[in-house]
Protein backbone atom coordinates (compact mmCIF):
# COMPACT_ATOMS: atom_id res chain seq x y z
CA UNK A 1 0.00 0.00 0.00
CA UNK A 2 1.22 3.10 -0.97
CA UNK A 3 1.73 6.33 1.57
CA UNK A 4 -1.35 8.56 0.44
CA UNK A 5 -3.09 5.50 1.47
CA UNK A 6 -1.57 4.37 4.06
CA UNK A 7 -2.04 8.32 5.37
CA UNK A 8 -5.65 8.42 4.15
CA UNK A 9 -6.44 5.15 6.29
CA UNK A 10 -4.39 6.60 9.59
CA UNK A 11 -6.37 9.79 9.12
CA UNK A 12 -10.37 7.93 8.79
CA UNK A 13 -9.70 5.63 11.78
CA UNK A 14 -7.87 8.57 14.38
CA UNK A 15 -10.73 10.22 13.26
CA UNK A 16 -13.52 7.10 14.30
CA UNK A 17 -11.72 6.78 17.51
CA UNK A 18 -11.21 10.60 18.13
CA UNK A 19 -12.45 9.70 21.96
CA UNK A 20 -9.32 7.50 22.46
CA UNK A 21 -7.41 11.19 22.49
CA UNK A 22 -9.03 11.47 26.20
CA UNK A 23 -6.14 12.91 28.37
CA UNK A 24 -7.63 9.77 31.05
CA UNK A 25 -7.24 7.15 27.84
CA UNK A 26 -3.59 8.06 27.29
CA UNK A 27 -2.42 8.53 31.47
CA UNK A 28 -3.80 4.81 31.93
CA UNK A 29 -1.95 3.27 29.05
CA UNK A 30 1.36 5.35 30.24
CA UNK A 31 0.71 4.24 33.80
CA UNK A 32 0.11 0.77 32.97
CA UNK A 33 3.47 0.79 30.64
CA UNK A 34 5.74 2.41 33.12
CA UNK A 35 4.84 0.00 36.69
CA UNK A 36 2.86 -2.86 35.07
CA UNK A 37 0.89 -2.79 38.46
CA UNK A 38 -3.10 -2.21 38.93
CA UNK A 39 -3.98 1.73 39.31
CA UNK A 40 -5.73 2.97 42.07
CA UNK A 41 -8.36 5.14 41.01
CA UNK A 42 -8.28 7.77 44.09
CA UNK A 43 -3.69 7.97 42.87
CA UNK A 44 -4.93 8.43 38.91
CA UNK A 45 -7.41 11.34 40.60
CA UNK A 46 -4.77 12.75 42.65
CA UNK A 47 -1.67 12.60 39.45
CA UNK A 48 -4.19 14.39 37.31
CA UNK A 49 -5.53 17.05 39.77
CA UNK A 50 -8.86 16.29 39.56
CA UNK A 51 -11.64 15.39 42.26
CA UNK A 52 -12.83 11.63 42.87
CA UNK A 53 -16.44 12.66 41.08
CA UNK A 54 -14.37 14.44 38.11
CA UNK A 55 -12.75 11.15 37.65
CA UNK A 56 -15.93 9.01 37.26
CA UNK A 57 -17.56 11.22 34.96
CA UNK A 58 -14.48 10.98 33.07
CA UNK A 59 -14.11 7.04 33.11
CA UNK A 60 -17.61 6.89 32.06
CA UNK A 61 -16.53 8.13 28.90
CA UNK A 62 -13.81 4.97 28.08
CA UNK A 63 -16.36 2.39 29.74
CA UNK A 64 -14.52 -0.28 27.97
CA UNK A 65 -11.93 0.72 31.33
CA UNK A 66 -11.19 -2.67 32.89
CA UNK A 67 -10.63 -3.19 36.81
CA UNK A 68 -9.58 -5.76 39.03
CA UNK A 69 -12.18 -6.92 41.75
CA UNK A 70 -10.72 -4.28 44.46
CA UNK A 71 -11.72 -1.57 41.91
CA UNK A 72 -8.64 -0.66 40.60
CA UNK A 73 -7.73 0.26 36.77
CA UNK A 74 -6.21 -2.64 35.19
CA UNK A 75 -6.39 -2.07 31.37
CA UNK A 76 -7.13 0.32 28.86
CA UNK A 77 -5.79 -0.71 25.19
CA UNK A 78 -2.56 -1.97 27.33
CA UNK A 79 -3.62 -4.67 29.64
CA UNK A 80 -2.94 -6.87 32.88
CA UNK A 81 -5.52 -8.97 31.55
CA UNK A 82 -4.49 -11.95 29.40
CA UNK A 83 -5.26 -11.83 25.75
CA UNK A 84 -3.85 -13.34 23.10
CA UNK A 85 -1.74 -10.69 22.09
CA UNK A 86 1.41 -10.43 24.78
CA UNK A 87 3.15 -7.18 25.19
CA UNK A 88 6.63 -7.12 26.51
CA UNK A 89 7.75 -3.76 27.74
CA UNK A 90 11.04 -3.68 29.93
CA UNK A 91 10.27 -6.70 32.81
CA UNK A 92 6.75 -6.46 32.31
CA UNK A 93 4.64 -9.21 30.67
CA UNK A 94 1.58 -7.20 29.43
CA UNK A 95 -1.10 -7.31 26.98
CA UNK A 96 -2.90 -5.39 24.68
CA UNK A 97 -6.89 -5.67 23.45
CA UNK A 98 -6.09 -6.32 19.85
CA UNK A 99 -3.58 -6.42 17.28
CA UNK A 100 -2.98 -2.84 15.84
CA UNK A 101 -2.18 -2.10 19.21
CA UNK A 102 0.77 -4.18 19.05
CA UNK A 103 2.31 -1.38 16.33
CA UNK A 104 0.13 1.99 18.15
CA UNK A 105 2.00 1.95 21.47
CA UNK A 106 5.09 1.68 20.80
CA UNK A 107 5.72 4.95 18.83
CA UNK A 108 2.81 6.57 21.23
CA UNK A 109 5.27 5.69 24.61
CA UNK A 110 8.18 5.73 22.53
CA UNK A 111 9.73 2.46 23.94
CA UNK A 112 10.01 -0.59 22.06
CA UNK A 113 7.93 -3.79 22.82
CA UNK A 114 8.27 -7.86 22.11
CA UNK A 115 5.26 -9.14 20.68
CA UNK A 116 4.16 -12.35 20.51
CA UNK A 117 0.40 -13.38 19.47
CA UNK A 118 -1.15 -16.18 17.41
CA UNK A 119 -2.50 -16.30 13.54
CA UNK A 120 -6.26 -16.67 14.06
CA UNK A 121 -7.26 -19.08 12.06
CA UNK A 122 -4.01 -21.59 11.96
CA UNK A 123 -2.69 -20.92 15.48
CA UNK A 124 0.67 -19.96 14.32
CA UNK A 125 2.77 -18.31 16.56
CA UNK A 126 4.15 -14.81 15.42
CA UNK A 127 6.38 -12.83 17.06
CA UNK A 128 8.26 -9.35 16.36
CA UNK A 129 9.99 -6.48 17.88
CA UNK A 130 7.65 -3.54 17.75
CA UNK A 131 9.80 -0.30 18.15
CA UNK A 132 8.45 3.82 17.45
CA UNK A 133 9.75 3.57 14.58
CA UNK A 134 8.92 0.74 12.54
CA UNK A 135 9.04 -3.43 13.14
CA UNK A 136 12.12 -6.06 13.52
CA UNK A 137 12.25 -9.91 13.53
CA UNK A 138 8.88 -10.60 12.35
CA UNK A 139 8.63 -14.27 11.97
CA UNK A 140 6.62 -15.27 9.85
CA UNK A 141 7.75 -12.91 7.61
CA UNK A 142 4.14 -13.26 5.68
CA UNK A 143 2.51 -11.83 8.52
CA UNK A 144 -0.22 -9.91 7.93
CA UNK A 145 -2.92 -7.59 10.44
CA UNK A 146 -6.31 -7.09 9.92
CA UNK A 147 -8.40 -3.22 10.43
CA UNK A 148 -11.79 -2.54 10.58
CA UNK A 149 -12.71 1.28 10.26
CA UNK A 150 -15.50 1.77 11.82
CA UNK A 151 -18.48 3.16 10.48
CA UNK A 152 -18.87 5.86 13.44
CA UNK A 153 -17.84 7.36 16.33
CA UNK A 154 -17.67 4.36 18.94
CA UNK A 155 -17.09 4.44 22.78
CA UNK A 156 -17.11 0.63 22.96
CA UNK A 157 -13.69 0.71 21.10
CA UNK A 158 -12.71 -3.48 22.40
CA UNK A 159 -16.07 -4.83 20.63
CA UNK A 160 -16.02 -2.92 17.92
CA UNK A 161 -12.61 -2.15 16.43
CA UNK A 162 -10.65 -4.30 18.96
CA UNK A 163 -12.46 -7.29 17.82
CA UNK A 164 -11.79 -7.18 14.31
CA UNK A 165 -8.23 -6.70 14.65
CA UNK A 166 -6.05 -9.59 14.20
CA UNK A 167 -3.56 -11.17 13.02
CA UNK A 168 -2.29 -13.85 10.29
CA UNK A 169 0.40 -15.47 9.04
CA UNK A 170 -0.17 -14.96 5.68
CA UNK A 171 -2.75 -13.36 3.11
CA UNK A 172 -3.54 -16.89 2.09
CA UNK A 173 -3.87 -17.85 6.07
CA UNK A 174 -6.31 -14.53 6.24
CA UNK A 175 -9.13 -15.68 3.27
CA UNK A 176 -11.43 -17.65 5.22
CA UNK A 177 -11.78 -14.84 7.55
CA UNK A 178 -11.64 -12.11 5.06
CA UNK A 179 -15.03 -13.91 3.21
CA UNK A 180 -16.85 -13.29 6.09
CA UNK A 181 -15.32 -9.52 6.82
CA UNK A 182 -15.48 -8.09 3.49
CA UNK A 183 -15.25 -4.66 4.83
CA UNK A 184 -12.01 -5.36 6.38
CA UNK A 185 -8.35 -4.23 4.93
CA UNK A 186 -5.45 -6.75 5.24
CA UNK A 187 -1.96 -4.92 5.94
CA UNK A 188 1.59 -6.29 6.20
CA UNK A 189 2.63 -5.95 9.54
CA UNK A 190 5.11 -2.93 8.11
CA UNK A 191 2.24 -0.81 6.31
CA UNK A 192 0.33 -1.50 9.81
CA UNK A 193 3.26 0.33 12.07
CA UNK A 194 3.12 2.94 9.66
CA UNK A 195 -0.15 3.79 10.17
CA UNK A 196 0.23 3.25 14.15
CA UNK A 197 3.10 5.76 13.90
CA UNK A 198 1.05 8.40 11.73
CA UNK A 199 -1.81 8.11 14.30
CA UNK A 200 0.92 8.20 17.22
CA UNK A 201 2.75 11.08 16.37
CA UNK A 202 -0.57 13.23 15.45
CA UNK A 203 -2.62 11.97 18.31
CA UNK A 204 -3.06 15.39 20.13
CA UNK A 205 -3.66 16.43 23.83
CA UNK A 206 -6.78 17.68 25.31
CA UNK A 207 -4.39 18.91 27.84
CA UNK A 208 -0.95 18.52 29.28
CA UNK A 209 -0.47 15.24 30.93
CA UNK A 210 0.12 16.95 34.61
CA UNK A 211 3.04 15.24 36.31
Amino acid sequence: MNQYSLNTLAHQLAAQLAFTQELLCRQIIHTIAEFGQPIAPASLATHLQMSDNELQTRLARIPDTEFDEQGNIVGWGITLLPTQHQFFLQEYPLFTWCAFDTVLFPPLLQTKAQVQSICSTSGQTITFVSTPTGITDLFPATSMLSLTLPTEQCKHVRGTFCHQSLFFQSGEAAEPWLRSHPEATLLTIEDAATIGHIIAREWPYEETVRT
